[in-house]
């Protein structure tokens, strides 16, 4: 498929970018402090870290077997597992491609159409959303910082708005019609009565709180693998602080539109960090950690699940 080709060659263009912006952050460091601290962390605290990324890729697995089932599509845990976690590879693409990977694998597992499938996608992204602008508005009780306030009322509002046009037939409207005019997207436009009617199912007051709840579990974890992170480098920040640093630009990656955030993300992280009184180099050792635990080890088992995926099909 055209499009799909078009955006994983911009996928890699964006990594080269980005590689670059690594290399240039590292050359601004102290190379011997690098050297020195990293050969003073015990290699089982990354495995630890590590584990939770794995942890938490199967959460959302679970979450995305939950969602379905509310729609009536039924899939065990390891085919969920590979079609959500395949999806990740495509992350770093423009045009919300892991979007439609999953669609088409999930297409493929159960000849069900787009518009059937697609609200548990949209739906799954929503609650994410929700949690962690939930989660940022309690932190804001131990740090205000106002990046923070700010992330939180987008947040709000950004809930507000898909919501809207996923409950709503004007809101699926008109965002076929944007669709429509999009040649990346053209290919995404949906039913409108199909997409409601398993809207209508994910929408009841018990089933947003019991995702949402789920949601929440998945930033728990990665918020405690990022305070592993954080203490690798004995620093006296504390859990609340630590958190509200990742997710806060976790949200501004999503905002900026940018594949997976690169590049906005980074630059955030490191200016809160260094705000907190944390030294460039460290700072930026934290930031490379982050990223990989947090981002470039999920699209690099995402790419190792599709091409088993797409090989066993």
């Amino acid at each position: 498929m055209s499009l799909e080709k078009s955006s994983v060659n911009k996928g890699i263009y964006a990594i080269i970018i980005v590689i670059f912006f690594y290399a240039i952050i590292l050359l601004l460091s102290d190379a011997n402090e690098i050297i020195l601290v990293f050969n003073q962390i015990e290699f089982e605290r990354y495995i630890a870290i590590f584990s939770l990324a794995v942890l938490t890729l199967f959460i959302y697995a679970w979450k995305y077997q939950i969602i379905l089932k509310k729609i009536n599509i039924n899939l065990n845990f390891k085919d969920a597992f590979l079609i959500y976690t395949a999806s990740m590879s495509m992350i770093i693409t423009p045009g919300s491609v892991g979007m439609i990977v999953s669609n088409y694998l999930l297409k493929k597992q159960t000849k069900q159409s787009i518009s059937k499938t697609m609200p548990a996608l949209i739906y799954d992204r929503w609650t994410d959303i929700v949690a962690l602008t939930i989660i940022i508005g309690i932190l804001l009780y131990w740090n205000n910082f106002i990046v923070s306030e700010i992330i939180f009322g987008i947040g709000l509002v950004l809930s507000g708005f898909i919501f809207f046009v996923f409950k709503n037939s004007a809101g699926l409207n008109l965002l076929n019609n944007i669709l429509l005019k999009t040649r990346i997207f053209k290919k995404m436009v949906i039913n409108t009565e199909e997409f409601q009617e398993n809207a209508r199912k994910l929408t009841s007051l018990k089933t947003i709180i019991s995702i949402v709840s789920i949601s929440f579990l998945t930033k728990l974890v990665p918020m405690i693998a990022v305070y592993f992170v954080f203490d690798l480098f004995d620093l006296n920040i504390d859990f609340f602080t630590t958190s509200q640093i990742f997710l806060t630009n976790q949200i501004i990656g999503v905002l900026s539109f940018i594949p997976g955030g690169m590049i906005v993300t980074e630059t955030g992280l490191l200016g809160l960090i260094i705000q907190n009184g944390t030294n460039f180099t460290i700072a930026t050792m934290i930031v490379l950690l982050l990223r990989i635990v947090t981002f470039w080890f999920p699209v690099i088992v995402g790419f190792i699940v599709l091409k088993f995926v797409l090989t066993k099909r």
